[in-house]
């Protein structure tokens, strides 16, 4: 249920976005504007082998396996997403607090780990869900840098 929720709450945003890529020997990224009005830039740390797909929804991968699958959503549906994860008796609050100038929380839901990331001064979260393992989909996680382009 709350995964039909999560879907179909990104879907109705329909957020378009259009890109900018930019490829390093240490990074890679793409650059989102987000229908909230934001422009938004995902970062992974390709020296570790982390890729992303340069459209949005977006796919970050290690050695050809996806292990994060992200959206953008408007930032002041985080609130109603946390209620919808505490008040679902199967899920487990994992982690949560700031990074690179955002807040974020993480759910698991079964064998699912969702990250909601609430992008520092914007309008804009990002949702990275993650069918993966636990320390693979932290790792990814943790080399990923989300940040908002002025």
């Amino acid at each position: 249920m709350l995964k039909k929720v999560l879907c179909i709450s990104a879907a109705a945003l329909a957020l378009t976005a259009s890109l900018t890529a930019c490829n390093t020997y240490l990074e890679k990224s793409g650059t989102y504007d987000v229908e909230t009005g934001d422009r938004v830039k995902i970062t992974v740390d390709a020296k570790v082998g982390y890729d992303i797909t340069l459209e949005a929804p977006f796919v970050i991968s290690k050695d050809d396996e996806t292990i994060l699958n992200g959206t953008f959503l408007y930032s002041e549906y985080l609130e109603e997403y946390k209620s919808a994860y505490e008040a679902e008796p199967t899920a487990s609050l994992v982690d949560e607090g700031e990074k690179d100038g955002n807040e974020y929380f993480c759910y698991a839901v079964g064998d699912e780990y969702d990250y909601f990331v609430k992008v520092g001064d914007s309008n804009t979260a990002v949702i990275l869900s993650s069918a993966a393992s636990e320390e693979e989909a932290s790792a990814a996680f943790n080399s990923t840098v989300i940040s908002l382009e002025e």
